[in-house]
């Protein structure tokens, strides 16, 4: 499994107040989200803005599957419907 947030994991984020940085308005993140495939309402579990490869963005960690997952998707802080930016994804599964 890849972590998006090295050093804590995605698992550190759930349960903390999320930090959305640029995604903070909620218009915003729900069209960010329908552009991700997820409904707009989608709840999020946790959010951390971080830079990976050299690159500002936003990690946004959402209900899996299957209630032991999590997947986290990083998207880049302009994420819009039009283009959500993604720059990874992946799941890990709580323990």
């Amino acid at each position: 499994t890849q972590l998006l947030i090295p050093g804590e994991g995605e698992r550190a984020l759930v349960g903390r107040s999320p930090q959305f940085g640029p995604l903070t308005d909620q218009k915003r993140r729900a069209a960010c989200l329908s552009a991700l495939g997820y409904p707009g309402s989608q709840p999020i579990l946790g959010a951390q803005p971080v830079e990976i490869n050299g690159r500002p963005a936003i990690v946004l960690v959402l209900p899996g599957e299957r209630p032991a997952d999590l997947v986290a998707v990083a998207v880049a802080p302009n994420c819009s419907a039009v283009d959500t930016g993604l720059i990874a994804d992946t799941t890990v599964t709580r323990p």
